[in-house]
């Protein structure tokens, strides 16, 4: 019976080192023929492009403001179907400021818009423009198209908190949010009319040479 049990014994171990062996050659000297993961992800790489019906398109424009407005978002229209890069291109043209990108199922064409959005475009803010309190359209940070120069406002004469907010609104997107905050709430104006409204204030303070009841 002893001896039985020693040869079942000994069989086992014989099977089980069979099995390490052809388990090791398999994985230390052998490489699979095919990855099937790979053709998974390779297959994401794809270009969805020429247009199809299953195709998403957004179509958006980004303003001078940064305020991105989408105006339209759903499958390809008509037109778009069956173009190719290079169609696209024709009738989107980099000239205009236009950009493609793919992401997943989704093309996104984009409009880079030299111009402030229809809500930005109304605001004002104040600034300095060769040592004169200037006036600048869209709202704090962008000072790309200035509006007029109040010639009879050098900053020099102004009260010099005013002087220290100025400066610092020349370097907005420095300054830290507290900060920005502040310089909006009294430098920034949503209309033409409430920008006026300050400014004659501010005149009539400098001429009598008193503070103009603002928190500056």
């Amino acid at each position: 019976m002893l001896k039985r049990l020693l040869y079942a014994f000994a069989g086992l171990l014989m099977m089980l080192g069979v099995a390490i062996t052809v388990y090791l050659g398999l994985n230390l000297l052998g490489e699979p023929s095919i990855k099937p993961g790979l053709a998974v992800f390779n297959s994401g790489d794809q270009s969805i492009l020429p247009v199809k019906s299953d195709t998403f398109v957004q179509e958006e424009r980004e303003y001078l403001c940064g305020d991105i407005h989408i105006v339209f978002l759903g499958r390809a229209p008509r037109e778009l179907l069956g173009l190719d890069r290079e169609g696209l291109a024709r009738r989107y043209p980099a000239a205009e400021g236009w950009s493609m990108e793919e992401q997943g199922r989704m093309l996104i064409l984009k409009q880079r818009v030299e111009d402030f959005c229809p809500e930005h475009k109304n605001y004002r803010h104040l600034g300095v423009h060769e040592g004169c309190l200037a006036v600048f359209e869209g709202p704090l940070g962008y000072d790309e198209k200035l509006l007029r120069v109040e010639k009879n406002m050098p900053v020099a004469t102004l009260h010099p908190d005013l002087q220290l907010k100025l400066h610092k609104a020349g370097d907005f997107n420095r300054q830290d949010p507290e900060t920005q905050a502040i310089l909006r709430a009294e430098l920034e104006f949503p209309s033409e009319q409430a920008v006026n409204a300050m400014l004659e204030n501010l005149d009539e303070a400098t001429e009598s040479g008193t503070n103009p009841g603002l928190d500056f």
